[in-house]
């Protein structure tokens, strides 16, 4: 802050002069003193200088333009596809049944059979197969469920039989136990000279409907 202006006040010929210069210079300073102080300037702090030895290779990497920032992948927030659901296993085909042994031989053996032999013997060579398979199939199907008493199969009830050499095969036959029909499918292997079975399997369906008796040809009764 400036010193406050000094008037001097020369008159070096009356004396006058000088007392009237220091009234002056005493009101001045009386002046000043009841004047309010200026407010003091705010000065800056002294700003610190931190030091910090570098290496190159921390100089250029500060010295580098920062990278820019990772694109998040759009895949990456996509839940991960679901797994393929277990399909659908269509509903398991029943086994066949494949008995060990084969009991037609043994029926036909017997001596209340001697009319069944003699009426096989003027069949003709694929009837006379169709007819010793029906009665390895109603000897089977009882032995297999004594609930059943096969008295009749008739072997193209729903579908036609089909005859390769001495195999029979007859998916769509049927047979009747106590007055009622049986859906029944069945496979029948005869020896080469077409006289006897030796190989049968066979599966036993549901019953058949009554009111389809008539139109697949399965008599009431005999």
């Amino acid at each position: 802050m400036q010193s406050p202006a000094v008037v001097r006040l020369e008159d070096e010929a009356s004396p006058w002069g000088i007392s009237t210069s220091l009234v002056l210079h005493a009101l001045f300073a009386a002046t000043l003193a009841l004047m309010p102080l200026p407010k003091r300037p705010n000065r800056l702090e002294e700003e610190r200088v931190s030091l910090e030895i570098l290496t190159p290779e921390q100089f250029e990497a500060s010295t580098r333009p920062p990278s820019p920032p990772a694109v998040p992948n759009p895949r990456a927030a996509e839940p991960p596809p679901a797994s393929n659901p277990p399909k659908t296993q269509p509903p398991a085909t029943p086994a066949m049944i494949r008995p060990t042994r084969m009991l037609s031989a043994q029926t036909l053996a017997d001596p209340r059979s001697k009319q069944a032999r003699a009426d096989l013997k003027t069949f003709a060579s694929d009837e006379r197969m169709i007819q010793l398979c029906n009665l390895e199939a109603m000897d089977q199907i009882r032995q297999w469920r004594t609930d059943f008493q096969p008295e009749r199969v008739v072997p193209y009830a729903t579908a036609e039989e089909k005859i390769t050499g001495t195999t029979i095969a007859a998916d769509g036959a049927a047979f009747r136990s106590r007055k009622n029909w049986y859906s029944l499918k069945f496979k029948c292997q005869l020896a080469p000279d077409g006289e006897s079975v030796i190989g049968f399997e066979f599966l036993v369906g549901d019953p058949v409907a009554r009111n389809r008796w008539d139109e697949l040809g399965l008599p009431a009764v005999h």
